[in-house]
């Protein structure tokens, strides 16, 4: 029996019996998984408040509060005679933006100075807040245009018989702005690279016999295809789960990618080929079980937030941009949201020669670590 099938059988045969083991990579990943879809369902921005200081109360005014107020996901909450109303009921949590229609908007035609309206959002959540201006500034902007003609008096005349430009945003491979698709598509495959890197680490950890894997290398003969066999099932089960909750967000849920869901698949395998290769490393490079996953922790951990998806990473400073450029969920995060709007097959190819590229040098350098150690320990 080769050495990749012996590794494959003994670590097979170790997940049976050690139940804590087993459950690291069922359990675990099931509560990860349920618990995070449970939080993040139906999460299209919705109720977002909104309060009105109408210091018009003119048609015009009445008119775009109607506006806002159809809109799903904007709620008016309040409609107060002053700012510090306003300001007052964001302090309370009860609303995230203040909306300030001005005396006079409704003879505008007739001021020297056209009015503004103001809009205030609180940034505390930051990417709400500004979710919610927008929607605000949109809806305004749409009455302010369908009202024109009316405010423009006689000159209405003229501008009816020109037809207006209009102006439509779509959000391309996520058009309903749903936070479930965007955060699902991000937060899981983080929780499984994480999880594997993990797993991995302790799987090997078990062969160090004095801070060193040269004896375990001696006794297997083949190290490098040793390693391959025994990490083997911990790469396949990641695998299942990635695709367990990719089938989860577009067959359960009703998301879909425009690119294919079989290449975000594979780059899922690619993603935990190169996960199982970087334990390999870490665990001949440290000899320390606790190090190792520390480090794997520490990198695999903070991988969502250098992968440039939440934050940006573009223009940051050059050891960023490197660490980021390092990881490999960066380019597996790539890879799945150039999916979603379905990229040509060459990017998808170059996310995933670099994610092979990834699992051959950290398999690599953990190779000639091993070979090392065995050749000391003969």
């Amino acid at each position: 029996m080769s050495a990749f099938r012996r590794a494959l059988a003994a670590e097979l045969a170790h997940l049976w019996r050690n139940r804590f083991d087993f459950a690291l990579l069922t359990l675990v990943p099931l509560i990860c998984l349920v618990v995070m879809g449970g939080m993040l369902s139906r999460g299209s921005p919705h109720g977002l408040g909104v309060v009105i200081v109408d210091q018009d109360r003119s048609v015009a005014s009445r008119s775009i509060v109607r506006a806002i107020g159809a809109v799903d996901a904007l709620t008016i909450v309040d409609d107060v005679s002053s700012l510090s109303e306003g300001f007052s009921a964001i302090r309370r949590e009860r609303a995230i933006a203040v909306v300030v229609l001005p005396s006079g908007l409704g003879g505008a035609r007739t001021a020297a100075t056209p009015r503004t309206i103001e809009i205030f959002y609180q940034s505390a959540f930051l990417s709400t807040g500004a979710l919610t201006s927008a929607l605000l500034q949109a809806t305004i902007t749409a009455d302010l245009v369908r009202q024109a003609p009316t405010n423009a008096g006689v000159a209405g005349i003229a501008l009816l018989r020109v037809p207006l430009p209009g102006v439509q945003v779509t959000l391309l491979g996520n058009p309903s702005a749903s936070l479930e698709w965007y955060l699902g598509l991000l937060i899981g495959p983080a929780i499984l690279h994480l999880l594997i890197a993990v797993t991995c680490a302790a799987s090997l950890g078990r062969e160090l016999v004095g801070g060193s894997m040269g004896p375990w290398a001696v006794r297997v003969g083949a190290p490098a295809m040793a390693a391959a066999g025994r990490l083997l099932p911990h790469v396949v089960i990641g695998t299942l789960w990635l695709c367990l909750w990719l089938l989860w967000l577009t067959l359960g849920q009703g998301f879909a990618f425009t690119g294919a869901i079989g290449l975000v698949a594979f780059g899922g395998l690619l993603l935990f080929v190169a996960t199982a290769a970087i334990s390999t490393l870490l665990i001949a490079l440290t000899g320390e079980v606790a190090t190792s996953l520390s480090a794997s922790v520490i990198y695999a951990g903070s991988a969502l937030a250098y992968s440039g998806a939440s934050l940006p990473i573009t223009g940051g400073i050059a050891v960023a941009r490197i660490w980021s450029a390092i990881l490999p969920l960066t380019h597996f995060v790539t890879l799945e949201m150039d999916q979603t709007i379905g990229v040509d097959g060459a990017i998808w190819a170059e996310q995933a020669a670099i994610l092979a590229l990834a699992a051959l040098v950290a398999g690599g350098g953990a190779t000639l670590l091993l070979r090392r150690q065995a050749r000391q320990s003969t």
